[in-house]
């Protein structure tokens, strides 16, 4: 991981943030999704929604976000909050991952897990125990990651979203203790 560098994202970084967002969903689900819907995917609508989400952290389920970058660029992003999920909650999975993605040329290099490592600490700092997270249930590469990481499936849902059925499963970690010590 030379050269790359972790921060907590700033309002100031919602467009750079955008157009990651976009772009790591368009390399992240070809294949997965309808390319229309990736098609119609917005950096500029994505901006203005981590533009407030940065601006107003409390509104948003205090919501974290940390990026990574390589030389200026970001490369890669991860944010965190309070659970959305009423059914994961309880469970008690208070908190949630909600975003975790790193641009596809800057995989396999430990950058994904020092960004969950980030945002479990996070977590952590806000007081809460355990963590969830919704992933496709076809991405097999996401699943693989989060499987090594000690995840455990603990729900699924079905999605129809543009003609597109879809499951989500729901992984959870039960100790964020020790994912936040995790060894990157």
């Amino acid at each position: 991981m030379d050269g790359i560098r972790f921060r907590k994202a700033r309002p100031e970084d919602a467009a750079p943030l955008g157009a990651l967002h976009v772009a790591s969903w368009r390399e992240t689900y070809a294949g997965l999704l309808p390319g229309e819907m990736l098609d119609e995917l917005s950096a500029d609508a994505r901006a203005a929604m981590w533009h407030a989400i940065l601006s107003d952290p409390a509104a948003f389920g205090e919501t974290a976000v940390f990026v990574a970058e390589s030389s200026e660029e970001m490369i890669g992003f991860g944010a965190c909050g309070a659970q959305r999920d009423a059914a994961l909650a309880a469970q008690g999975y208070d908190g949630e991952f909600g975003a975790i993605y790193v641009r596809r040329s800057h995989q396999g290099a430990g950058i994904g897990r020092q960004l969950i490592r980030l945002i479990a600490q996070a977590l952590r700092a806000q007081g809460r125990r355990a963590a969830s997270l919704w992933v496709l249930g076809e991405n097999e590469a996401a699943r693989t990651f989060y499987d090594r990481l000690g995840g455990t499936i603990i729900g699924e849902k079905t999605d129809v979203q543009s003609g597109s059925i879809r499951t989500e499963l729901a992984y959870g970690w039960r100790d964020l203790e020790a994912l936040a010590a995790e060894s990157c």
